[in-house]
């Protein structure tokens, strides 16, 4: 039996959508895989995220924060691979993948992986081979493990496409600056506690201007 298509919320005013990762595993990424049902106006539809630079990508305007901060959703027909070219750049993996697994925490039924934003600082144009600057734009990846036992006995619907994918492309808020020190606080050697931008997308500081330095 094919799966109902949810109903469409009554958001109040100034909602902000925000889901954690099983909530959207569960009530957005298995409803459109299993039956292509989906919530208009939540998670977006036909929209190639590899189509346009990230920061030209069309993300609601209550998801844009004065602090740099930015998200968005977007459906997908199929998983990117470990390149996917883009304007101006190269989204590219990192990491291990997460997975998340059911109530009983028995076998895995879905999967997230991570991408990050490079652009192209001498060759490596088009996702080849080159010098790459990571940028602070993300990428999670959500997909259905879609052999798992969870889904064996599923009865997917008309429309079902069981390698459906979730993206969030995401941009963290910008680091505030260090508070002003003092020469006490400088001769006893303290850090601050803050992280510099650089630090927030993955490189330390002083390797990130090392880069710089040989990239320019």
């Amino acid at each position: 039996m094919a799966m109902a298509p949810p109903p469409v919320p009554n958001l109040p005013l100034g909602y902000v959508f925000r889901p954690k990762a099983r909530e959207l595993i569960q009530h957005y990424l298995a409803p459109k895989a299993l039956g292509g049902y989906f919530t208009p106006g939540l998670v977006a539809e036909g929209v190639d995220v590899f189509s346009a630079a990230p920061d030209a990508l069309p993300f609601s305007r209550g998801h844009r924060r004065e602090n740099g901060e930015v998200w968005g959703y977007f459906f997908a027909a199929h998983p990117a691979g470990e390149r996917a070219p883009a304007p101006g750049g190269c989204w590219i993996t990192y990491g291990p993948e997460k997975a998340y697994r059911g109530g009983t925490g028995g076998e895995a039924v879905a999967f997230r992986r991570n991408l990050a934003y490079y652009v192209a600082w001498r060759g490596g144009e088009g996702g080849g081979d080159g010098v790459w600057a990571r940028t602070p734009w993300l990428m999670a990846e959500y997909r259905l493990n879609k052999g798992g036992a969870a889904f064996r006995c599923a009865r997917p619907g008309p429309e079902a496409n069981m390698d459906c994918v979730v993206r969030k492309v995401f941009m963290k808020p910008a680091v505030p600056p260090p508070p002003a020190r003092s020469s006490d606080d400088e001769s006893a050697g303290s850090s601050s506690r803050y992280r510099s931008a650089d630090e927030e997308a993955g490189y330390p500081g002083e390797e990130q201007a090392r880069k710089r330095a040989r990239w320019v």
